[in-house]
């Protein structure tokens, strides 16, 4: 029996990464959502989200402006974020 199967290609791994690098971002406001509704402790959202909550920190500019208007889009009424003055980091709150 011969089997030729082909090695993926670039358009294959070009794919892949693709799909990883959008999906990764279009997760947080459905992980914010799901953290506001069901009362979870949020620690976990700010540490795989990191990159998502560094905008948060910068608390100005079109990226942080995006960020928070998407994890509040779905979120229950006063769920929502809030930063350490001392250290900076961000933390997420509901009421």
């Amino acid at each position: 029996m011969n089997c030729d199967r082909k090695k993926p290609g670039v358009a294959f791994w070009a794919t892949v990464v693709l799909v990883a690098v959008l999906a990764y971002p279009l997760s947080f406001g459905p992980a914010c959502w799901i953290t506001s509704w069901s009362g979870l402790p949020g620690k976990w959202l700010v540490t795989v989200y990191r990159p998502m909550a560094w905008a948060l920190e910068s608390k100005s500019g079109i990226l942080f402006d995006a960020t928070t208007y998407y994890s509040f889009l779905g979120a229950s009424k006063g769920w929502g974020w809030w930063t350490d003055a001392n250290t900076g980091r961000v933390y997420d709150f509901a009421p």
